[in-house]
C-alpha cells in the first residue's frame, strides 16, 4: 500500500495529463502481485511501481498512445509461449510469468477509487476496490468501492453490479484480494488494508532505526516512552505519534488492538516488567521483547502469576529473526524481518528451501466463476 500514498502525493505536484497503470492480473512468477501501480506523466515516470523494474519503460512509453480512446489492457508475457500469443508483448526474462496491466487515464475514475481508498486507511478502515479490467468495452475501468463501515460507491450497474458487489464483499470479511472472472467479466477484487500499527516502547537510539525501517514500508509508527513529548518529536521525526507515559500509564495511552505489534525496547527491568504485565493479557497480534532469552525468562518470573499458553503464543523473546544481527541498524532489520514474516502469515526462513510458490495465488471463489 506504499505506493498508494506515493502516487497521491505525486499526483498533487503533477501537471497534464496523467496514466495509471495498475497489474490486475498474473499468472505464474512475476515480481509485484495485483494491485500494484505506477501513475506516469506525459514527461514519465512520477511514483510506484508494477514490476522490478523490467516492465516500467515499455509501459511509459506506450501508456498515453494506448489510452487516447479509453482504458487499455496490456499483457506481458515472459514464458516459453509467448510468441504464440499475439496480443501479448514477449520479454525474455525468464521469470515465467504473465502479468496483464490496465492503463487508464486518471480522470476517468481511476483517481477517484485511490482517493477512496486512501480515505479509508487514514481512517482506520479495510476497504475493497474492484475494477472490471476485461469484458464489455463499456464496462473496463468501471469500479465499485465498498468499505467496511458500510459506505458504498461506484458504477456497476445491472448484474453485473450485483455480482461484482457480492464478490467485494466477501472479500472485505475475507481480507483476500483476488482476480479472475465474476458476472461475465474479469475483475480484480482489491483489499485495501489499514496502514499495520507497530509500537514502540522506548526511545534509546536503537529505536530509531526500528521507525525509519517501518516508516519506509508505510506502517503507522508510534514511539511510546517516558520522556517529554518534544524530545520524543525531535528524536522521531519518522514517527506518526509519540506519547509521553510512565510505564505503568504507558498502554493506556496508546490504542491497542488485534491487529498491533508491539516491541518492549526500554532497555530497563522494571520498565519491561511493567509493561510486559499490561501487555500480555491484552489481545495483540505480537509481542516482542529485546535481549536474551534469560532476561525475559526473569520478567515472566517476577511477574507473579503465570502466563497462559494464549499469552505466550503472541510473545517473541528474543524479538528479531536470526540474521547475525549486531548494532542498531542490523538489530532493526532484523526486527522489522520478524514482523513483516508475522504480518504476511510466513516463518521467515530461506526461500530456496520453500516448496510452495513465493506468493500465494489470488483465485476467486469459486461460485463466482459464472
Amino acid at each position: 500500500m506504499k505506493d498508494l500514498d506515493a502516487i497521491l502525493r505525486a499526483r498533487t505536484s503533477a501537471r497534464g495529463p496523467l496514466v495509471l497503470a495498475t497489474v490486475v492480473a498474473v499468472a505464474g512468477s512475476a515480481y509485484r502481485r495485483p494491485g500494484a501501480r505506477m501513475l506516469m506523466s506525459e514527461d514519465g515516470w512520477l511514483a510506484g511501481g508494477v514490476s522490478g523494474g523490467c516492465l516500467e519503460a515499455d509501459i511509459v512509453r506506450k501508456a498515453f498512445f494506448w489510452t487516447t480512446t479509453g482504458p487499455r489492457l496490456l499483457r506481458y508475457d515472459s514464458t516459453s509461449d509467448a510468441a504464440e500469443d499475439e496480443g501479448a508483448f514477449s520479454f525474455a526474462l525468464g521469470c515465467n510469468g504473465v502479468v496483464d496491466v490496465l492503463l487508464e487515464r486518471w480522470d476517468s475514475g481511476a483517481g477517484e477509487a485511490l482517493t477512496f481508498a486512501a480515505g479509508a486507511r487514514a481512517a482506520g478502515r479495510r476497504a475493497v476496490v474492484a475494477t472490471v479490467y476485461r469484458g464489455p468495452a463499456s464496462a473496463v475501468g468501471a469500479r465499485l468501492m465498498l468499505r467496511d463501515d458500510g459506505a458504498d460507491t461506484g458504477s456497476l450497474p445491472g448484474a453485473l453490479g450485483d455480482a461484482v458487489r457480492a464478490a467485494a464483499r466477501e472479500a472485505l470479511a475475507a481480507g483476500r484480494t483476488w482476480s479472475g472472472p465474476c458476472g461475465g467479466a474479469d475483475v480484480l477484487v482489491e483489499v485495501v488494508e489499514p496502514p499495520h500499527p507497530l509500537v514502540l516502547f522506548g526511545s534509546g537510539f536503537d529505536v530509531v532505526p526500528v521507525v525509519n525501517q517501518a516508516a519506509a514500508l508505510g506502517w503507522h509508527v508510534t514511539v511510546v516512552a517516558d520522556r517529554p513529548a518534544q524530545a520524543l518529536r525531535r528524536r522521531f521525526p519518522q514517527a506518526h505519534a509519540v506519547v509521553s507515559a510512565k510505564a505503568a500509564d504507558a498502554p493506556g495511552a496508546v490504542p491497542l488492538s488485534p491487529r498491533t505489534l508491539a516491541v518492549l525496547m526500554t532497555h530497563s527491568l522494571p520498565q519491561d516488567r511493567e509493561l510486559l504485565a499490561r501487555l500480555l493479557p491484552r489481545p495483540l497480534r505480537y509481542l516482542g521483547v529485546l535481549g536474551p532469552r534469560s532476561r525475559t525468562d526473569r520478567l515472566l518470573a517476577e511477574l507473579g502469576s503465570a502466563p497462559t499458553d494464549a499469552h505466550l503464543e503472541k510473545l517473541h523473546a528474543p524479538v528479531g529473526l536470526d540474521l547475525g544481527a549486531e548494532g542498531a541498524e542490523e538489530i532493526a532489520l532484523s526486527i522489522i524481518a520478524e514482523l513483516q514474516a508475522v504480518v504476511a502469515g510466513r516463518e521467515g526462513g530461506k526461500l530456496r528451501e520453500r516448496r510452495a510458490p513465493i506468493h500465494t495465488a489470488a483465485a476467486p471463489p469459486a461460485r463466482r466463476l459464472a
